[in-house]
């Protein structure tokens, strides 16, 4: 396989996902602002709407988006501890799970990046994304280390992501005990650790 990623972006949660399930893959590093590969291919001829991350199969079949990867990796190497069995209930709490950060927070973040982009609206992105950060302190005061309990899943990976975005934008998440507590786990596992030096973005 081969993950086309971004440093940082949302191809982040993939890279730990694949991490996890210990699969073999390559990374190929692609520029966001000339979408060219680190190899010199124009990434326009493997993801023509020019979105990350893309995992490329042996077959050659393309999957995009995060939800897209993530959900594939739930499907294909769930025995590895990085999803609950497949048609299970859990699956779907998982899937509810992707769902819900894919639209409550990653949309709100992708808001930001328009060119059109107004203080008003920011300040109003910013009360939604800290709303949705609320929901997710009550829910880890629980007790759960993961947003399924006990165990690691792709959609970790996902949330991690957002928590990384939030502070880019000012938004304090260790204000948030349990937020606080859940990326300091995550940021401690040895795939989180792997991912962020592969992306130049953890400096030893």
């Amino acid at each position: 396989m081969i993950l086309f990623y971004m440093p940082g972006a949302c191809s982040l949660s993939t890279h730990i996902s694949l991490l996890e399930t210990g699969e073999q893959f390559r990374l190929v590093k692609v520029n966001h602002k000339t979408l060219k590969t680190e190899h010199g291919e124009n990434f326009l001829s493997i993801s023509p709407d020019g979105r990350i991350p893309v995992l490329k199969l042996p077959t050659d079949d393309v999957i995009t988006d995060c939800v897209g990867t993530l959900h594939y990796i739930a499907d294909h190497f769930w025995q590895s501890g990085v999803s609950p069995a497949p048609d299970s209930a859990e699956r779907a709490r998982l899937n509810a799970f992707l769902t819900r950060i894919e639209h409550e927070l990653h949309a709100q973040f992708s808001l930001l990046q328009q060119k059109r982009t107004t203080p008003d609206l920011r300040d109003a992105v910013i009360t939604r994304l800290s709303d949705e950060f609320e929901k997710y302190e009550k829910l880890f005061s629980d007790g759960r280390h993961y947003l399924m309990g006990r165990q690691f899943s792709v959609a970790d990976a996902y949330l991690l992501v957002a928590i990384n975005w939030a502070g880019m934008i000012g938004i304090n998440t260790f204000r948030w005990p349990h937020i606080g507590d859940f990326g300091d786990r995550m940021r401690g596992r040895t795939s989180v650790l792997a991912a962020l030096r592969a992306e130049g973005l953890l400096v030893d």
